[in-house]
């Protein structure tokens, strides 16, 4: 969330208070995100990210298979970003 009614609406979805949700998109900031801190290395640093994002595939999944009018289930393909390292991928 960027600005505040974006950060009101996630922490109300997340039942947490605004000050926390304000705090940590401060420090998720980053003054060049191209040179930042990327990939599975942001997801070994903040697993909560890693997972509400996997969570949020598998749901979507769920839910389409529930919605599909073939009948066939979808196919949820996860990719683990930017690894350099199999220490990288061990942690995960």
């Amino acid at each position: 969330p960027h600005t505040e009614q974006e950060m009101a609406s996630v922490a109300a979805a997340a039942k947490l208070p605004v000050e926390r949700v304000r705090r940590r998109v401060a420090e998720l900031h980053e003054a060049n995100p191209m040179l930042g801190h990327r990939g599975c290395r942001l997801a070994i640093t903040y697993p909560e990210i890693c997972e509400m994002q996997a969570r949020a595939v598998f749901e979507a999944a769920l839910d389409a298979g529930r919605l599909s009018l073939s009948g066939r289930p979808p196919v949820a393909e996860v990719m683990v970003p930017l690894v350099a390292t199999v220490q990288e991928i061990d942690i995960l």
